[in-house]
């Protein structure tokens, strides 16, 4: 009896030991099925995303094309994608989605790199004019505006109320100054005296006024004209000539004579038609910002790039992807 006794507890243990490797064994086969999974999904919403990457190139090739049709001409464009070449070509912004049987699709969105001002082309007394609008403390704003210069100018000389190199603030922070213009707005953070609360804003409280962040008026791209067609009324307000009447009059204008956006007949097509300088604006845009977004089953990828558009050729000048990070 005890033999068989033994016999059956050594035979408990095997199968003990048989049911944990085969359990391990379909947990990892499960798990790499389900990376396998992840990552076919992860790789189909790049592709989709990269696919509106394509789609968004064949619409800035088409904007010349666009132009010359007429608007029954547009009968025949279902997907929107002439319309899109034909907004383009006008400056304005535009966006457009594609969906496939399979599940998948990619968003596209196509606006001017220039609705910004752009901050290596900026003068002292602009500047003035941007802290004002946002209002920032007036006490800071001329050690911000020398603090900049020397960032960005080539040389070593201080300004009055600048930093170079050998600045405390700089030997602290474990880097120098670029000596060089900003290759983004984000960069300004590394520049003595600017920071998330200049750039992104801050609520006010008991010892401080509200400031209204800066960041989404300011861009490092184009001749430092600004695309009237994309401005915002924050942009144009950061103009010390223009008033609340005359920001009506440029959103009025935008929208056609229909009064209705995306439509045919939107776009500014003269700056005379909103008393607009030359010198400071324009309506249509040399730098175009595309967003492709990939979707396969909530798997998402973002590819974001800056066009230059020279005569009938777009060529890349900035390129970003990577999946979508969750909130």
């Amino acid at each position: 009896m005890k033999k068989e006794g033994a016999a059956l507890m050594v035979s408990l243990w095997v199968l003990v030991i048989l049911s944990l490797i085969v359990g391990s064994f379909a947990f990892e086969v499960n798990l790499e099925g389900m990376l396998v999974s992840h990552k076919r999904k992860k790789f189909r919403a790049e592709m989709m995303a990269l696919s509106g990457m394509e789609y968004a190139k064949a619409i800035l090739d088409e904007r010349a094309t666009a132009k010359q049709l007429e608007i029954e001409d547009m009968d025949e464009d279902k997907d929107g994608f002439m319309q899109s070449a034909l907004f383009i070509q006008r400056g304005l912004s535009t966006s457009s989605t594609i969906e496939f049987e399979d599940g998948g699709s990619f968003t596209v969105t196509l606006e001017s790199a220039e609705a910004g001002r752009n901050v290596n082309l900026l003068t002292r007394e602009q500047w003035l004019d941007i802290f004002e609008m946002a209002n920032v403390p007036s006490t800071d704003w001329e050690s911000m505006i020398d603090c900049l210069m020397d960032w960005i100018d080539e040389n070593d000389l201080h300004q009055l109320d600048g930093a170079e190199s050998d600045d405390p603030f700089y030997e602290e922070a474990g880097y120098p100054v670029k000596n060089g213009p900003l290759d983004s707005v984000e960069e300004l953070l590394l520049v003595k005296g600017w920071g998330p609360d200049i750039l992104y804003g801050k609520p006010a409280d008991e010892d401080t006024d509200e400031i209204f962040g800066i960041y989404d008026i300011l861009t490092v791209w184009g001749d430092g004209k600004v695309n009237l067609n994309t401005a915002s009324e924050d942009l144009l307000l950061s103009y010390s000539e223009y008033e609340d009447w005359e920001l009506e009059s440029v959103f009025e204008r935008r929208m056609g004579e229909d009064m209705e956006e995306g439509t045919l007949d939107d776009g500014i097509q003269r700056l005379e038609d909103v008393g607009a300088d030359a010198n400071k604006f324009k309506l249509q845009s040399s730098f175009v910002k595309v967003t492709s977004v990939g979707d396969i089953y909530g798997n998402t990828y973002q590819i974001e790039a800056i066009f230059l558009q020279k005569n009938k050729d777009s060529v890349v000048v900035y390129w970003n992807e990577g999946p979508v990070k969750e909130n």
